[in-house]
C-alpha cells in the first residue's frame, strides 16, 4: 500500500513539474521592436521649449494660501497660456481652445470623421511648491529652466510639463505639415491637478458629459519607462496604469474623563492611551493581499523578460502566487500593489504636560485597492478598534478606486504598439497606480483610462517626483516627441483601416 502511495505521489509530482515547465516554455519570447525614429526630431528644440515652460511658476495653492502667492501663480498661468499661443502657432490654428476654471486649457483638434468617439490626451500645467529649506539643495534653481549636463532641470520637468511639451511639440509638427486626424483628439491641460482638479478637469469632465460626449479612451500621467524599477526584470518596462487606487481618510477620536496628570487613570484608559491602542489595532488588522487584477497582469506581461527560473514563477501564478506575494510584501512600493494600505498621518492630543486631555485625535489615510470600497474600509476599521469610547468618522474627500481598463481593447493595444515602435527594447505592462490622477474625473464618460508618460526613470530618479533636482534628459525629450508623433499617426492609420 505504501509503495503504491509513493508511486502515485511521484507520478503527481512529475505531472506537476511537467505542467509548470510546459507553461513556462509556452511563454512567447519578448517582442522587442527595433524601429528607429521615422523622422528626425529636434530634441534640443523640444528641450529648450520645456526649459521655457519651467520658468512659469505655475504653482497650485491650497485654500488659505498667501494671497500674493495666489496672484503670482495666476499671472504665471496666464503667461504660460500666451506663451503656448506664440510658441505653437500651427497647433493653435488647428485647434479650438476653451479655458475652464480660469486656467485649465482645453483644445479640440477636430477629426475628419466626427461619428467616431474622440480620444482625450491629458497633462497638467500646475506644479507643487518647493519644500521650504531645500532650495539650496537643487543643483540648478528650480524655476530657472537650466539645460546642463544633458538634462533640463526644474520643477515640473517630470511632473508633468515634460510630457505636455512633448505632446504639443508633436501636434505642432504634424499640424504644420497639414495633418488632420480622422478621429477628433482632445487635449486637457489642468491647472489644479496637484490639489484635486476640482475647478479644472472635474469641471471639464462635467461639461463634456452635459454635451453628450463619450470618449473612446483617455491617456494621462501615471506610469513611466522604468529602468531597474522591478527586481529581476532585465528589460526597461513601460508601466501603463490601467487602474488607480482610491483614497479615504478616517478621523479616529478617543475620549476619556481627563484630569490632572498626578492622579491618572490607568494609561490604557486615558484618551491618548485609547488612541494608541486603536491605532495599533488598525495597523494590526491589515486588508487582504492578493496578486490579482492589474498587478497580476503586470507580472504575467513581464514573464518574457525575466530569466527562466523567474519566468517559471511568473507563468505559473496559480501555483506560485504565495511566493510572489511574499516577495512583494517585503517592499512598501510593491506591497502597495497588493492591498489597501493603512497610513496614520496626523496625531493630536494634549495641551500641557500635567493635564490629561479629555480627547485625542488621529487621522489615518487608506489608499483603496480596487477590490475594496470606502464603506467596507469604515466597517473594517470599526470592527478592528472595537471600543465604544473611540469614534471612527470618515473625513471629506472620499475617492473610490477606479474601474480597471480593458487591456484587450483598441486603446491599450495601440498605445503598447506605439511604445514598442518608439522605444526599442522596452516591454509594456499594465499596472495599478497607487496615487491619484485627474483622469478619474472622466470615468463617467469613458470605460478606458491609460496612465503613462514617455519619461525614462531609474530607481535613483524616483525621489525627484515632487522632490529636489527634478529633471528630464534632452535625449528623452526627443524620444517623447517621437512617441507622440507616432501615436497621432498610428491612431489615424488605425481609424482609416477600420
Amino acid at each position: 500500500m505504501l509503495k503504491r502511495i509513493l508511486i502515485g505521489a511521484g507520478a503527481l509530482l512529475v505531472l506537476l513539474i511537467a505542467v509548470v515547465v510546459g507553461r513556462t516554455l509556452m511563454v512567447p519570447a519578448a517582442e522587442l521592436a527595433n524601429i528607429g525614429q521615422a523622422e528626425s526630431i529636434d530634441a534640443e528644440g523640444a528641450a529648450q521649449h520645456l526649459a521655457e515652460a519651467v520658468r512659469f511658476r505655475t504653482i497650485s495653492h491650497q485654500a488659505g494660501a498667501d494671497e500674493a502667492e495666489v496672484v503670482r501663480s495666476a499671472e504665471a498661468f496666464e503667461g504660460f497660456r500666451n506663451w503656448m499661443d506664440a510658441t505653437y502657432p500651427a497647433f493653435t490654428a488647428a485647434t479650438k481652445r476653451e479655458i475652464v476654471g480660469g486656467a485649465t486649457l482645453f483644445y479640440t483638434w477636430e477629426g475628419t470623421d466626427t461619428s467616431l468617439d474622440p480620444v482625450l490626451l491629458m497633462s497638467h500645467i500646475d506644479v507643487v511648491p518647493i519644500a521650504p529649506g531645500t532650495e539650496d539643495k537643487w543643483e540648478h534653481p528650480p524655476f530657472a529652466g537650466t539645460i546642463a549636463d544633458g538634462y533640463v532641470w526644474g520643477r515640473g520637468t517630470i511632473d508633468n510639463k515634460g510630457s505636455l511639451i512633448a505632446m504639443v511639440e508633436a501636434a505642432e509638427r504634424l499640424a504644420a505639415q497639414g495633418f488632420q486626424p480622422t478621429r477628433t483628439i482632445l487635449f486637457a491641460f489642468g491647472h489644479d491637478e496637484e490639489i484635486g482638479g476640482g475647478e479644472g478637469n472635474k469641471a471639464l469632465a462635467g461639461m463634456l458629459q452635459e454635451r453628450g460626449v463619450n470618449l473612446a479612451w483617455v491617456k494621462d500621467e501615471g506610469g513611466v519607462i522604468g529602468h531597474g524599477l522591478l527586481p529581476g526584470v532585465n528589460a526597461p518596462v513601460a508601466m501603463i496604469g490601467v487602474a488607480e487606487k482610491g483614497s479615504i481618510s478616517l478621523g479616529v477620536v478617543a475620549y476619556s474623563k481627563g484630569g490632572h496628570s498626578s492622579m491618572p487613570s490607568p494609561a490604557a484608559q486615558t484618551a491618548i492611551g485609547r488612541l494608541a491602542r486603536a491605532l495599533e489595532r488598525i495597523g494590526g488588522d491589515p486588508f487582504e493581499s492578493k496578486v490579482d487584477g492589474a498587478t497580476r497582469g503586470m507580472i504575467e506581461s513581464l514573464a518574457p523578460a525575466v530569466p527562466f527560473t523567474q519566468r517559471m514563477v511568473y507563468a505559473n501564478l496559480w501555483l506560485f502566487e504565495p511566493l510572489v506575494r511574499g516577495v512583494m510584501e517585503e517592499s512598501p512600493t510593491s506591497a502597495a500593489q497588493l492591498h489597501t494600505t493603512i497610513a496614520p498621518t496626523i496625531v493630536e492630543g494634549g495641551v500641557k504636560e500635567n493635564v490629561l486631555p479629555p480627547e485625542a485625535r488621529a487621522v489615518v489615510n487608506f489608499r483603496i485597492h480596487p477590490r475594496d470600497t470606502a464603506d467596507g474600509i469604515i466597517e473594517h476599521v470599526r470592527a478592528a478598534v472595537d471600543d465604544p469610547d473611540v469614534e471612527i468618522e470618515p473625513l471629506p474627500g472620499i475617492r473610490e478606486a477606479s474601474k480597471v481598463s480593458n487591456i484587450e481593447g483598441d486603446g491599450y493595444q495601440l498605445i503598447t504598439q506605439v511604445i514598442g515602435e518608439s522605444f526599442p527594447g522596452v516591454i509594456a505592462a499594465p499596472y495599478l497606480v497607487v496615487g491619484g490622477t485627474d483622469s478619474r474625473h472622466y470615468l463617467p464618460i469613458t470605460d478606458n483610462v491609460f496612465r503613462f508618460i514617455p519619461i525614462r526613470m531609474a530607481p535613483e530618479d524616483m525621489a525627484r517626483f515632487h522632490g529636489t533636482n527634478e529633471r528630464v534628459s534632452v535625449e528623452n525629450m526627443g524620444e517623447a516627441v517621437a512617441f507622440y508623433v507616432r501615436l497621432f499617426e498610428t491612431l489615424k492609420e488605425s481609424d482609416a483601416a477600420n
